[in-house]
């Protein structure tokens, strides 16, 4: 299942992406996500709980990466997989995409 809920951590707003999010599962579940209540004003996403990503799910991230610069903002994803580095580097976007292991 493809979810995500706001926390606060540390006093900031975070993102967390929970579930399955590859291509199959992402069109139904992001239909449904209002980025203007649930996350713009966050700075910062969890990849922590994430149970399965693929390309698509760089590209989602890549968009929202893009928003939050046009927005004056820096996005940080944080708790990045080693796999999911690897993806991102595959298509090398390690120096575009702010994705962080911890």
């Amino acid at each position: 299942m493809t979810s995500w809920e706001r926390r606060m951590v540390d006093g900031t707003p975070r993102l967390f992406l929970q579930g399955d999010w590859r291509v199959a599962q992402l069109d139904k579940a992001l239909r449904s996500f209002a980025w203007a209540k649930d996350g713009q004003d966050c700075t910062e996403i969890s990849v922590a709980e994430l149970e399965a990503a693929d390309s698509a799910t760089l590209a989602v991230l890549m968009e929202w990466t893009q928003q939050a610069t046009e927005r004056g903002m820096a996005l940080r994803i944080r708790g990045a997989s080693s796999n999911l580095q690897e993806l991102a580097s595959l298509y090398h976007l390690q120096d575009i995409l702010p994705l962080y292991h911890d």
